[in-house]
């Protein structure tokens, strides 16, 4: 009895005859026309967007080099094998990615939904390309039909076939076929300017008699240079800007202000809604992500429930829950575990700034609900946006005057003489009446009994109040005692025993839950020193951070006793 003989054949992927070691394409058929590599006659080589010799065509992860670790080394994604696995691979960033499949080693991660897979801190939106040919949708002529790479209108992004027999010529080798070249034999310059004729040109070749940049044939004025200060720049004339109201332009990004709907704000001009002058960000520059989970519904297999993120399946974009084995860390305890949390030994102050970050912040952004450069605190009408006409622009209020009518101020005070008491003096602005437009001095109001609370608020204004923290607001002279029958105050913070969550433990007046009359320590600024003062103005905006403020009428909004 003969032993049995093992045999073993040649892989041959696409059965092609041509063994895949010796194919050139070893997932393309040969059709034994021309050179015999394994390739079809007409085949044209894919490209490699990630470099790493395995083409885009057959490339799992196209935009991620293979690690060549010797397993799974033709699927083109980096990847850990069983004995990477077992002996266990460094993470020299720690975002989780092992640095033989991390594009950047010593970088974390950022985890926002872009390219999470790559390793790499990335903060940009990704220009959506629905056929995955490479080409952004924006400037793809057939978003949804992949392009063919064949060498023939591949910057098209529209799928096109060539026959056999057919050659593409381009005689000046400027990447433009002889049949759509205007100057065949003559190499496009590729310098912005009709790109797409093959012929080479230059702005030089067009005349510009007054070197302005404008070309003579579209330059209204040819021998006068235009003076290039965004006021109607493109007919080639100096000009200067109006200085009547309907034709500013407060952000310059050439759209009036008349016209503009965000006059203070720069049109960001990316071809999406450039005429309303506000900035924006085109709609195909965003992938939608409805659930906010970070994951682009186009790759969340749950669009609508957002990922827990508990390091269970947290690329599938579903919540899922944590095996009893599995514990969730939360070493700042701020109720973010560590895995979602940014900051994870620092807790989040929980301030309304980015709160679910997992970090401590301190910015508090002034609010301006019309949007008009005004902050509401100062805005007079904060749900109306000014009209920045010069007239009246600082009250935040929409108003309009006739086009031929023209706003007069004397004084130059910035007050109109229409509406300005003393239209030749300027107002000097020091809190005091600066509306009326005429110069005063700070006249305190009466104080009779000089404890600082203006009689007309003054309960006792013939008797100072005592400022012992106990009713101090109504100017009259008092103890805690002196108002027991009527109010009780046992720890003599201030607070009445009856509105008193401690009764017994005076209030620690830290602007932190000040009105619950118990002792208490401001998380928040015993981290950040925001008003060291305790005057109410924080110290970015306070010009003496150190001492408090006497509110006297006279530059209150300064933070320094005058």
């Amino acid at each position: 009895m003969s032993s049995p003989i093992a045999s073993f054949s040649a892989t041959d992927f696409d059965r092609d005859g041509v063994p895949d070691d010796e194919d050139s394409c070893p997932k393309l058929q040969e059709d034994y026309q021309g050179t015999i590599d394994g390739c079809p006659s007409n085949f044209v080589p894919w490209y490699d967007e990630d470099f790493d010799g395995i083409e885009d065509h057959i490339d799992k992860c196209p935009d991620l080099r293979e690690n060549y670790n010797k397993y799974q080394d033709d699927d083109g994604c980096p990847d850990i094998s069983p004995d990477e696995a077992e002996r266990g691979t460094p993470d020299s960033d720690g975002d989780g990615f092992t640095d033989n499949a991390d594009n950047c080693p010593t970088i974390p991660e950022t985890f926002n939904g872009i390219l999470d897979t790559d390793g790499c801190p990335d903060d940009y939106i990704p220009l959506r390309d629905t056929d995955r040919d490479g080409l952004p949708d924006a400037i793809d002529a057939c978003p949804l039909q992949s392009e063919t790479y064949n060498r023939y209108l591949d910057e098209d992004g529209c799928p096109d076939s060539i026959s056999e027999s057919a050659v593409v010529i381009d005689s000046d080798n400027d990447g433009l076929a002889d049949t759509i070249d205007a100057c065949p034999l003559e190499a496009e310059t590729f310098n912005g300017f009709q790109d797409d004729d093959g012929c080479p040109d230059s702005l030089a070749k067009f005349p510009d008699a007054d070197g302005d940049g404008v070309p003579d044939d579209l330059d209204y004025c040819p021998t006068l240079k235009e003076t290039h200060n965004n006021y109607y720049d493109i007919d080639g004339c100096p000009d200067a800007i109006p200085s009547f109201p309907n034709l500013q332009d407060s952000d310059k990004d050439g759209i009036l202000n008349s016209e503009d709907s965000c006059p203070n704000e720069p049109e960001t001009w990316n071809k999406f809604e450039d005429t309303d002058g506000c900035p924006d960000i085109a709609p195909y520059t965003h992938a939608i992500d409805a659930d906010l989970d970070g994951i682009f519904d186009t790759l969340d297999a749950c669009p609508l429930d957002p990922e827990t993120y508990n390091m269970i399946d947290d690329t599938d974009g579903c919540p899922d829950g944590i095996t009893t084995d599995r514990p969730t860390f939360d070493s700042d305890g701020d109720g973010l575990p560590d895995t979602k949390d940014n900051c994870p030994t620092i807790p989040e102050t929980f301030n309304g700034i980015l709160d679910t970050d997992g970090c401590p912040d301190d910015y508090i952004p002034l609010r301006d609900t019309d949007r008009d450069g005004l902050p509401d605190a100062i805005d007079a009408c904060p749900l109306q946006s000014e009209t920045y006409n010069r007239y009246l622009d600082e009250d935040g209020c929409p108003d309009s005057i006739s086009e031929s009518a023209v706003v007069i101020d004397s004084d130059n005070d910035g007050l109109a003489d229409p509406i300005d008491a003393c239209p030749l003096e300027p107002e000097i602005f020091n809190g005091f009446l600066d509306d009326d437009g005429c110069p005063d001095s700070t006249v305190k109001l009466p104080d009779a009994d000089g404890d600082g609370i203006p009689d007309v608020s003054d309960v006792c204004p013939d008797s100072p109040e005592t400022f012992n923290r106990f009713y101090d607001w109504d100017g009259c002279p008092d103890s805690a005692s002196s108002f027991e029958g009527r109010a009780s105050d046992s720890d003599g913070d201030g607070i009445p025993n009856n509105v008193d969550s401690c009764p017994l433990e005076p209030e620690t007046w830290n602007k932190y839950n000040d009105t619950d009359g118990c002792p208490d320590n401001n998380p928040e600024q015993s981290r950040y020193k925001h008003d060291d003062d305790l005057d109410g103005i924080a110290n970015d905006f306070d010009s003496c951070p150190s001492e408090q403020e006497d509110f006297d009428g006279v530059n209150d909004e300064d933070g320094c006793p005058e």
